[in-house]
């Protein structure tokens, strides 16, 4: 197949969605498949960079999130979209709606993915509370753009879930974002840390709620033989780093390389995901997937406890004292926490990229072989969800 995928940029490697639509491009064109990225950054020899779309007050925000805007250029793009069998896009944003109508135009079949959870926009609104606002949001979502489409990639069950709940009446696709296959346990044993090694990956933003783990570690039995590393960048680093400091909380916070990173969860303790709002968390995937056991935030508005193998790898959301429990449960049970992360290793590869591009493939083709159908308008797609 040739393959467009729309992404409003490619060039800020620590956004998650970003992360993955470069992993899937490269899976699938490892598979044989011709892909087009359209984004800001993209260089490859058939892809179609486009320029930054300003847009006041938002434009600030967002970058404090790691996302940037995409600006449509119709003569660029529709070269780019010129014999390509599928448009894949990501976002819910301007620059995909723009090449969502000119696909159409072209007669070209198009997808799309749901990565913007309503949740992620209320509580960087600080709106959380409210839950009439994320309704809201799915709403306008629905009504502006994915009714438009005839089949969605969801991230995860709990996601595809929210949007058959939520009205949209579509064909869902449940695929994982898939991880990368280097990350797996360490070949050889390692030495035991100096301290007890607590890592968590993500944004330091509202929703990602690293400030209960944090807390946690200040309430844990072993506070002072704890060092914790936060991984990633956000708008609520200075005030994470002065609670830690407050908390007399031995902190690192640091944004590592894929390699660097590899080394650092294999040779980590334990992983804690503290999100309240998660589509699917390939970072704590990857944590796991290295052999760490994980201990997950048990969010209703998170697809993370998924992972979790047992209630031992479960605390109650938002709750300090119930995370600082499983800390030190896992702290001094040394030997089954070496004995549960080889089990929660070998979970992690039901999760497979190659397994995730298998189904993605599967959709692009669903989508091709009825955009043929001369029947097609008169079908009525009910929130079917594809799960395998």
């Amino acid at each position: 197949m040739v393959i467009a995928i729309v992404v409003d940029l490619i060039d800020n490697k620590t956004n998650g969605s970003v992360i993955t639509a470069i992993r899937f491009a490269e899976g699938l064109r490892a598979r044989g498949h011709e892909v087009r990225m359209v984004a800001i950054g993209a260089d490859g020899e058939n892809d179609c960079p486009v320029k930054e779309r300003y847009v006041p007050i938002l434009t600030e925000v967002s970058a404090l999130n790691q996302i940037k805007f995409g600006k449509f250029d119709k003569k660029r793009i529709k070269k780019a979209f010129e014999g390509v069998d599928i448009v894949h896009l990501i976002f819910p944003f301007k620059l995909e709606k723009k090449c969502k109508q000119l696909a159409d135009k072209m007669g070209i079949p198009t997808t799309a993915a749901f990565h913007v959870q309503p949740e992620n926009v209320s509580y960087n609104a600080h709106l959380s509370w409210c839950r009439p606002f994320n309704s809201l949001v799915y709403a306008y979502f629905k009504q502006t753009y994915y009714k438009k489409f005839n089949r969605i990639h969801c991230p995860s069950a709990f996601i595809a879930g929210q949007l058959a709940e939520h009205g949209y009446n579509n064909e869902l696709y449940v695929i994982s974002n898939g991880y990368d296959p280097a990350f797996v346990p360490a070949e050889t044993p390692r030495r035991p840390n100096d301290k007890f090694e607590i890592v968590m990956t993500g944004r330091l933003a509202p929703e990602k709620n690293q400030q209960v783990l944090i807390k946690a570690i200040s309430h844990s039995k072993h506070k002072d033989d704890i060092h914790l590393t936060l991984l990633g960048n956000g708008p609520k680093k200075k005030m994470l780093a002065k609670l830690a400091e407050r908390l007399n909380i031995d902190v690192t916070f640091d944004f590592l390389p894929k390699e660097k990173l590899i080394a650092k969860l294999q040779n980590s303790d334990l992983y804690v995901h503290a999100a309240t709002v998660e589509i699917e968390a390939i970072a704590a995937l990857e944590a796991i997937a290295c052999g760490l056991v994980p201990v997950i935030a048990d969010s209703k508005c998170s697809a993370t406890p998924q992972f979790a193998l047992d209630e031992r790898s479960l605390f109650e959301d938002n709750n300090e004292y119930s995370l600082a429990e499983k800390i030190d449960y896992w702290y001094e049970r040394t030997a089954e926490r070496q004995r549960m992360g080889k089990i929660y290793a070998e979970s992690a590869k039901k999760y497979s990229l190659d397994r995730s591009l298998e189904r993605a493939e599967r959709m692009f083709a669903d989508e091709i072989r009825d955009a043929n159908r001369k029947d097609l308008k008169k079908m009525q797609f009910v929130p079917v969800i594809q799960n395998n």
